[in-house]
């Protein structure tokens, strides 16, 4: 019975590998969906609100960036000083 099984097994495994790949492929489009409308639903209300509350665009802009790069400079010392030995994670 055992072996019964296990060829059973080895002959319905492409047809699960199939599967579960189609179910992981269905869950990735369900997950790219849910991105593309908050992404739809950012690009209508950041601009929106940025008229209503009278800012214009550029100082925005400008100011995202200024806060970036401030990060970047605060951080990259700090991130190169705890990699001083070499490690590489992968």
């Amino acid at each position: 019975m055992d072996k019964n099984l296990q060829n059973m097994l080895l002959n319905l495994e492409p047809t699960i590998d199939k599967k579960c790949y189609e179910l992981k492929q269905k869950e990735r489009e369900i997950h790219m969906q849910r991105i593309f409308v908050l992404v739809v639903l950012l690009l209508l209300f950041i601009p929106s609100t940025l008229i209503m509350l009278n800012v214009n665009v550029w100082e925005f802009v400008l100011g995202v960036i200024s806060v970036i790069s401030l990060a970047i400079l605060i951080m990259l010392p700090i991130t190169l000083k705890g990699n001083a030995r070499g490690e590489c994670y992968e």
